[in-house]
């Protein structure tokens, strides 16, 4: 028992030591934050659909889809990215990257002859991030789209935007430390509550904005969840 003991407390020692060796670099200044709609896919060949992506920080990209079933236009993404420069703190504090928008409209659904009906199935979001002292690099992110039936019932008739790879690190280094970038997904609340799954009314324009975070440790030091799995190990030693 006393030697159980001993080893859970050299095991809880050394995961301090582990965690205690991680240090931030305070904060990097984000020059650039472009997003571009690519690799879109559709229910239904032949949907009919458009695509701006605007290109300089502080930019609207744009996708629409689908035939409008009313007065109200096609359903479309937008995605305006915040205005650059700022300084996001490398502590894993999160960070508005732009605001999200689906333009939730009744569309046809594929399938009932009417040319160009259909909806979107799949995009990639490319965020483009420039940080000073790096080289500009990209990151791309996958949204699933689930176009519901319309009912009586709004709760019901809500579309479903869910960002597929939440938590993907991309790191970078100044040569000194190692970055992690992560984005994160939805909020409502300025970054209060943050999700992967963003549920928008139908026939309304719906915001949210799309959060990020950014950690650092030395060059030499483990990625963060490499240190929480090594230190779960010793625990269970």
């Amino acid at each position: 028992m006393r030697k159980s003991l001993k080893y859970l407390i050299f095991g809880l020692l050394t995961l301090g030591l582990v965690f205690g060796s991680t240090s931030f670099a305070g904060a990097v200044q984000v020059t650039l934050v472009d997003g571009d709609w690519d690799n879109w896919t559709f229910d239904y060949a032949g949907t009919a659909f458009t695509v701006n992506n605007s290109g300089p920080s502080g930019g609207l990209s744009t996708i629409y889809w689908g035939v409008a079933a009313t007065g109200g236009g096609q359903s479309g993404y937008e995605f305006l990215s915040v205005a650059t420069p700022f300084d996001a703190e490398a502590d894993g504090s999160v960070f508005a990257l732009g605001d999200f928008t689906h333009e939730n409209r009744p569309i046809y659904a594929g399938g009932q002859g009417i040319s160009g009906a259909g909806s979107l199935e799949t995009v990639d979001l490319i965020i483009n991030l420039g940080i000073t002292g790096l080289d500009p690099f990209a990151v791309t992110f996958n949204f699933e789209h689930d176009e519901t039936l319309n009912t009586t019932n709004p709760e019901e008739s809500r579309d479903i935007v869910t960002l597929m790879n939440p938590i993907v690190n991309e790191y970078f280094t100044d040569g000194t430390n190692w970055y992690y970038f992560n984005l994160l997904g939805f909020s409502q609340d300025g970054g209060a509550t943050i999700s992967h799954e963003f549920y928008t009314y139908e026939d309304q324009s719906n915001l949210a904005t799309l959060y990020a975070k950014i950690t650092s440790g030395p060059i030499g030091t483990p990625e963060p969840t490499t240190m929480l799995l090594l230190g779960l190990g010793l625990i269970g030693l």
